[in-house]
């Protein structure tokens, strides 16, 4: 796989990046600068990343015999040859037009079929990367004035044999261009057996970025093309397919362009990593689903279990019952009645409880525990803080009694019943649930924090959630804004913290949309406007930042002002959050550097942290000494 990228302004193209999609108007626009524009609508609309037309000077293009009497020659000379003459647009129109394109925020390519065109592209356009169609693949003498420009190349491989591809590629590396290759079959449109898709494993072995160039009757082969390794994909987008032209009949009109581009999405997503990897859904409905290795029969301690002593049951919180040959012979380590799980700690003693101290930790860290369990059994180990993470039943569960030398932090609950709490709904009885939750959760703050040291902290999601992405983000932030100062008039004594929130919040067993308190700029206007502080959550953030594409140091260093409480835990992709530190792909060392003068709380936020004794935090901590001393 290649990691050469083309850069086309502030956008990378190659593997590992977003698929570039060139919305083709070609000739479309039929003469009319007005359809023109209405291509340039509908490339945007349906989300490509650039939108190009073509240029001719038809008199160095063609021959001037055909040009002047093309009813000598064969009926594809007679048809084409007119269309070019009435579709041509005067230079003064693609000025017009690139003017258009960068109002509306769009990537505007022109390719020049010829060096007179090139000319006068480079003086009235400011074109950033040439698309070389494949008729002019195999003309050496306009490809070295397009890689004399310095600009990036693309470049079609359609009727073309292997050998002139192999000519153009030498061509290419001799000019110390920077080039991708696109796999094409130049039929209008193109049969689905002629397309030859895995043409593009020979394109990739170039080393340079691939693409595909199609052709053929609907959006199903392209997205193949895609799942392929295409990191560049260009269509021929019509507004009309009954207009006359060359190209309307193999085109996509707008509303298939646009589920052209969401299924490239769709898609890129679903590619992955290639390391196999369980979701934390997936490793749910296993716990749910799956089987452990159970006792079948009482096994007293100190004995030799052997098979007969065995089972296998749901739910999976124990040792799968892959591992069953490990359990045979196993002396058992304590008293296992029928239906009991054999549990990791039974095959092998965890060094981390016995040996685990956070007396070298100089933050103020702790784990996150539960109203209704031990969570005394920390002391020990040092920790500073506990934060009580709430489900909708602690709310009316009697609270530890006690007096505590560390701080205290709440997490509100995420669920009452079967509502998801949501504090910036549209829905009025979700956000009336949502805000009168909230206000218990407060009380409960206040009643617990009599028990700890300093100001009590609640931390509360900002919610906003959907199924399809919302069309004004702004609204969900203000009806959560009034939800805080709701919350903040009866707060008196407790500090609330908005937490930032993942693009994918895994809700009800299934994927949502998050649309608000996502990335640095937006999160920092609000605390500034609203005048509070907040809980960051480096999962939540890595995830965001990956899906934007922005950076998670730099959104980490602009947010550090303000943050008052952390949630620390790895992250991969735009999905997988609270992973042990090192499973994901964060670079803790650039991450923590802008909080090394950070003085406030933080626990190790790890998925499922608290089985077997809490060991998930404790080793999650291990991990983060090196950066914390």
């Amino acid at each position: 796989m290649s990691t050469k990228v083309l850069t086309v302004g502030d956008r990378s193209i190659g593997s590992g990046h977003p698929v570039f999609v060139i919305a083709e108007g070609g000739l479309n626009h039929n003469g009319s600068v007005s359809r023109a524009k209405q291509i340039i609508d509908g490339a945007v609309a349906a989300g490509a990343d650039a939108v190009k037309f073509q240029r001719r000077n038809l008199a160095e293009v063609y021959q001037e015999k055909v040009l002047a009497n093309p009813n000598k020659y064969e009926q594809k000379y007679q048809y084409l040859i007119p269309l070019l003459k009435e579709f041509e647009l005067p230079a003064a129109a693609f000025v017009e037009l690139e003017a258009y394109a960068q109002k509306k925020d769009i990537i505007f390519l022109v390719n020049p079929w010829d060096p007179v065109s090139l000319k006068e592209v480079e003086a009235q356009l400011h074109i950033p990367l040439y698309k070389v169609g494949s008729p002019d693949m195999t003309n050496d003498e306009l490809l070295e004035l397009l890689a004399a420009t310095g600009k990036p190349m693309i470049l079609s491989t359609g009727m073309s044999k292997q050998e002139e591809v192999d000519h153009a590629v030498s061509l290419m590396e001799k000019l110390g261009a920077e080039f991708a290759l696109l796999h094409a079959n130049n039929t209008y449109p193109a049969p689905f057996d002629e397309v030859n898709l895995k043409y593009m494993d020979a394109l990739a072995e170039r080393g340079v970025p691939i693409g595909y160039s199609g052709h053929e009757r609907g959006i199903a082969v392209t997205h193949a093309a895609v799942a392929r390794g295409a990191t560049i994909v260009e269509r021929h987008l019509t507004v009309d397919k009954t207009l006359d032209g060359p190209d309307h009949k193999a085109s996509l009109d707008p509303v298939e362009f646009k589920a052209l581009v969401v299924g490239i999405r769709e898609i890129t997503q679903a590619l992955g990593t290639g390391k196999k990897i369980m979701t934390r859904a997936e490793i749910m409905n296993r716990e749910i689903l799956g089987k452990s290795i159970v006792a079948a029969t009482t096994i007293p301690e100190g004995t030799s279990i052997t098979r007969e002593m065995l089972s296998t049951k749901s739910p999976a919180k124990g040792v799968s019952p892959q591992r069953m040959q490990e359990v045979v012979d196993l002396v058992a380590p304590r008293d296992i009645f029928p239906g009991d799980a054999i549990t990791e700690d039974d095959l092998s003693a965890d060094s981390i409880l016995e040996n685990f101290t956070g007396t070298d930790i100089s933050w103020k860290w702790g784990p996150v525990v539960r109203v209704n369990e031990d969570f005394q059994r920390y002391l020990p180990y040092g920790p500073k803080v506990f934060e009580f993470h709430l489900s909708d039943k602690d709310l009316d569960e009697p609270l530890p009694q006690g007096s505590y030398a560390q701080e205290l932090v709440v997490h509100a609950p995420e669920y009452m019943h079967r509502t998801y709490l949501d504090p910036s709904s549209a829905d009025p009885d979700v956000l009336s649930v949502s805000r009168s939750t909230l206000h218990r959760a407060v009380e409960l703050t206040k009643r617990l924090g009599e028990s700890f040291v300093g100001t009590p902290k609640l931390i509360i999601h900002p919610g906003g959630i959907t199924l399809e992405p919302d069309s004004d983000p702004q609204r969900l932030l203000d009806r959560f804004a009034i939800t805080l100062a709701e919350l903040s008039a009866k707060a008196d004594g407790v500090e609330l913290l908005p937490e930032n929130l993942p693009p994918r919040p895994w809700v009800f067993g299934g994927e949502w949309v998050g649309n608000i308190f996502l990335l640095g700029e937006e999160i920092e206007t609000f605390l500034r406007q609203h005048k509070y502080r907040m809980c960051f959550d480096t999962s939540h953030a890595a995830l965001a930042c990956n899906a934007a594409t922005v950076d998670l140091a730099d959104t980490v260093k602009r947010l550090a002002p303000f943050i008052a409480h952390l949630h620390i835990a790895d992250g991969a992709g735009i999905g997988d959050e609270g992973l042990q530190i090192g499973e994901g792909d964060i670079d803790w060392k650039a991450v923590l550097a802008p909080l090394q003068n950070y003085t406030n709380t933080m626990v190790p936020e790890i998925w499922q942290g608290h089985l077997r004794g809490g060991r998930g935090f404790l080793q999650a901590m291990e991990h983060l000494k090196p950066y914390l001393r």
